[in-house]
C-alpha cells in the first residue's frame, strides 16, 4: 500500500517516532524534523564520565505481554531486546524519626507491612489494597477490538466501581484519610498532590502482576530501538532544525518553515513538539478557543525540575534495587535555589549496570525547581554555573549521611536545570511532562486538532493529561487512525 500524502512530524521524542512509524507502517511518506542531535525528545539519557544519566523512565507501564498494552511497545519496537527488571520494592521512604516505608510489589505483602506500620488505621489500608486487587484483575483494552474488549469486560465490571470512587480523589484527598503520619505522605504527598490517587492504585496494581517493570539499558536505548524502527521502515529524520513557524494557507497547514528559513511542505502537518510553541509561537496563536485559553492560563502542570545525575563509585549491594526510588526525609529542611526542602527522591539505578562501569552506580535526584528563578539566573552564566555546583554538593551532604563515605565516592557530577530541558527540548517552561492528571484533568480529553485549522494533528503529552511514554505512543496511534479513516484507508500496524 502507498498514498500519496506526504507528512511532516515536528519533533523526534517518542510521539514523534511514534507517529513516523505508524505513518509509515499505513504508506504515508514521512519526515520528522527535530531540534536537538538525537531522538527521543524528554525519553532520554546522556553519557558523563563513562556513566549514563537517565532522563525519564522509571517503570514502564505494561511492560509486561499479559498486558495489552505490550503491543504498543512491540509495533514500535521500543524495547526490542531489553530485558525487563520487575523489583520486590517499589520505593521507599526513610523518615526523620528512623520509620520506613518500602512499598511492595506483592499486594499481600504490601498489606501486611502498611498494618504493621499504622494499626490504627487497619480498615484504610485493607479498603486501599482490595482496591490495589481489583485492579490487578482488569487489563485495560487499548483498542477497539471487539474480542479484546468482550475479554475486558467482566475485570472492567470489577473495577469500575473503584475507578469512579478514587478517580475523583486527589493524592491529597486520598493521604488525609490515614491517622497515621508516615502512612498519611506516602499515599498523600509522595506523588504529586494534585493528582488523581488511581494513577498510584493502578501502578501498584501492575508492578503486582509484573506488568510494570524497568527495561534495563534505560530511556536513550528506547529512544534509539523507536528511531530505528522508524528508519528501518523507510522514514526520514532531520535533526539539528528547530521549527520557526508552521505554513497556513486558507486555514489549512500546508508545511513549515525552519528558523533558517528553509520551507517544506506536506499535506499533512503534526507536531509532536511542546504545545505552548507549537500554539502561541508557530501558530502566532490564531487557532484556540476557550479551552485552549484557560488550559494554558491555569491548567495544573508537572513542575520543572533541576535533575542532579551523580556517578558513584560504590554498588550499594545492601540497598533493594528500587525503580521508584528512595526518599529521604532530612533533620533539617534545607534550601536549594530558593526552595526549602524537607524531603529528597533518588533513584539508585544499582538494578542497571548498562549506566555505569563494573561495580559502581549511577544515581539521580529529581527537585522540583522554579522555572522563573533559574531562567532569570540563566542571564548570569557565572552565577548560574555557581548556583547548579552548589545543589550538587547539597545533595551529595544528603546522600552522604545516609550512605557514609560517598561523597568521596562522586566521580561524576551533572546538574540539568529547567532552562536545560527547555533548551533541549522546548519544553515551555522545562516542565517534564504535561498536564497534570487532575480529576479534572481525567474526565475531560484534550482535542488534538485546533479550531479552525485543518490538515494539522497534535499528539504527545499536551494532548493527554499524566504525560509520560504511554501518552505519546497512544495519541499518535490515535491520530494515524484519525488520518487513515479521513483518507478512507484502513489502519495497520503491519510492516
Amino acid at each position: 500500500m502507498q498514498n500519496q500524502k506526504n507528512i511532516l512530524i515536528i519533533g523526534a521524542g517518542i510521539a514523534g517516532l511514534s507517529m513516523g512509524i505508524y505513518g509509515q507502517m499505513n504508506g504515508y511518506k514521512t519526515k520528522i524534523v527535530e531540534m536537538h542531535t538525537q531522538p527521543g525528545g524528554l525519553m532520554t539519557g546522556w553519557k558523563r564520565k563513562g556513566y549514563t544519566v537517565d532522563g525519564c523512565i522509571h517503570w514502564l507501564t505494561g511492560s509486561s505481554p499479559s498486558y495489552n498494552y505490550y503491543r504498543y511497545w512491540e509495533e514500535i519496537g521500543l524495547i526490542d531486546g531489553m530485558e525487563i527488571f520487575d523489583p520486590e520494592v517499589f520505593a521507599r521512604v526513610e523518615f526523620a524519626n528512623h520509620k520506613v516505608v518500602n512499598l511492595y510489589t506483592n499486594i499481600d505483602k504490601l498489606e501486611k507491612h502498611l498494618l504493621e506500620i499504622g494499626p490504627h488505621d487497619a480498615k484504610i489500608i485493607k479498603e486501599t489494597c482490595n482496591a490495589i486487587r481489583k485492579f490487578a484483575r482488569w487489563n485495560p483494552s487499548v483498542d477497539s477490538n471487539l474480542e479484546e474488549n468482550l475479554k475486558s469486560i467482566i475485570p472492567m465490571a470489577a473495577a469500575m466501581p473503584v475507578l469512579l470512587k478514587w478517580g475523583r480523589v486527589t493524592m491529597s484527598e486520598f493521604g488525609n484519610r490515614f491517622t497515621t503520619p508516615e502512612l498519611r505522605f506516602v499515599f498523600g504527598e509522595l506523588w504529586y498532590p494534585e493528582m488523581s490517587s488511581v494513577g498510584l492504585l493502578m501502578t501498584l496494581a501492575m508492578l503486582n502482576n509484573k506488568g510494570a517493570g524497568y527495561p534495563i539499558g534505560g530511556s536513550l536505548t528506547m529512544a534509539e530501538n523507536a528511531e530505528k524502527r522508524y528508519l528501518d521502515l523507510g522514514g526520514e529524520i532531520q535533526y539539528g532544525s528547530r521549527v520557526d513557524k508552521i505554513l497556513v494557507e486558507n486555514d489549512r497547514a500546508t508545511g513549515i518553515r525552519l528558523a533558517d528559513g528553509t520551507e517544506y511542505r506536506a499535506e499533512v502537518v503534526v507536531s509532536a513538539a511542546d504545545g505552548h510553541a507549537t500554539i502561541f509561537d508557530m501558530l502566532d496563536g490564531k487557532f484556540i478557543n476557550d479551552q485552549i485559553t484557560t488550559m494554558y492560563d491555569s491548567a495544573p502542570m508537572f513542575p520543572s525540575l533541576v535533575y542532579i545525575g551523580l556517578g558513584v563509585n560504590r554498588n550499594f549491594a545492601d540497598l533493594p534495587k528500587m525503580t521508584g526510588g528512595l526518599t529521604l526525609f532530612m533533620d533539617e529542611p534545607i534550601t536549594i535555589a530558593g526552595e526549602k526542602l524537607e524531603h529528597v527522591e533518588a533513584c539508585i539505578y544499582n538494578y542497571d549496570p548498562n549506566l555505569s562501569p563494573d561495580g559502581k552506580t549511577a544515581i539521580a535526584i529529581m527537585l522540583n525547581g522554579n522555572y522563573a528563578y533559574w531562567k532569570e539566573l540563566y542571564q548570569d552564566r557565572e552565577r548560574y554555573d555557581s548556583e547548579k555546583k552548589q545543589a550538587a554538593l547539597q545533595m551529595i551532604a544528603v546522600l552522604n549521611k545516609r550512605f557514609p563515605g560517598l561523597d568521596n565516592q562522586v566521580e561524576m557530577i551533572d546538574v540539568a536545570t529547567p532552562v536545560t530541558f527547555e533548551r533541549y527540548t522546548g519544553n515551555w517552561k522545562g516542565s517534564f511532562e504535561g498536564w497534570l492528571p487532575t480529576p479534572a484533568a481525567m474526565m475531560k480529553p484534550i482535542p488534538k486538532t485546533l479550531p479552525g485549522l485543518e490538515n494539522f494533528y497534535m499528539v504527545g503529552q499536551w494532548v493527554q493529561a499524566g504525560g509520560g511514554l504511554p501518552s505519546g505512543v497512544m495519541t499518535a496511534r490515535e491520530v494515524m487512525k484519525q488520518i487513515c479513516k479521513k483518507d478512507g484507508n484502513k489502519f495497520t500496524t503491519k510492516h
